[in-house]
């Protein structure tokens, strides 16, 4: 039996199928490698970490007070605050027991204790406490101020605590630096209710971050 030459215009039509079959087959293998993608990358939670998020799309919060919105950490050259209030009732001859008023992250904990400093039973004399406790797990670098007093610079071992004492109201200021990370705190105390017997102490501020490991 003698098969048929096909003709010219069927040899172009099995080509055009196949060509058309193996485009499809490419398609489908790119649709499958790319699913669930953006212009080929892919998308990372906002709690990743800078390593894991380098070249890949960040999320936005899902829920929150930051919902909607991407963490600091990942834009550049932003940095990340933290603001901080307490209002502090004072134990007549007695200290409060210690507040957290901000967690900097990597440098350490910042609390705040208010203490009556008046001996007289029913007049209070508050005194506000601001400790900087390094909870980091290395050693770091921290300047202390209050008000416009000259600057107090030393080095802070981890698991220790640098603290000023604020009588009256005043602002005040720490700066610690780690490993290239700096944090800024900025707050100001008032006292308020001063030779009474109920007196307050009012702590409020941010504690603000530039840079990142």
């Amino acid at each position: 039996m003698r098969f048929k030459r096909p003709s010219p215009a069927m040899v172009v039509a099995c080509v055009a199928l196949f060509v058309a079959l193996g485009g499809t087959s490419v398609a489908a293998v790119n649709y499958a490698r790319n699913a669930g993608k953006v212009d080929g990358k892919d998308a990372v939670k906002s709690s990743r970490s800078l390593e894991k998020a380098a070249g890949n799309l960040v999320a936005t919060y899902s829920g929150g007070a930051f919902k909607g919105q991407i963490a600091n950490k990942h834009l550049a050259e932003v940095p990340r605050a933290r603001p901080f209030a307490q209002y502090l009732a004072v134990s007549d001859n007695a200290a409060s027991a210690p507040v957290t008023l901000a967690d900097t992250g990597s440098a350490g904990t910042l609390t705040a204790t208010c203490r009556d400093q008046a001996a007289k039973p029913g007049v209070e004399d508050p005194v506000t406490t601001i400790s900087f406790v390094d909870d980091s797990g290395w050693a770091i670098n921290i300047t202390k101020r209050i008000g416009v007093n000259p600057a107090q610079v030393s080095g802070m071992q981890n698991g220790t605590v640098s603290s000023l004492s604020i009588q009256g109201s005043n602002t005040f200021e720490f700066d610690a630096n780690l490993f290239g990370t700096v944090t800024q705190v900025q707050g100001v105390v008032r006292q308020d209710g001063s030779r009474t017997a109920d007196a307050h102490c009012l702590v409020y501020g941010s504690a603000q971050q530039f840079g990142g490991r």
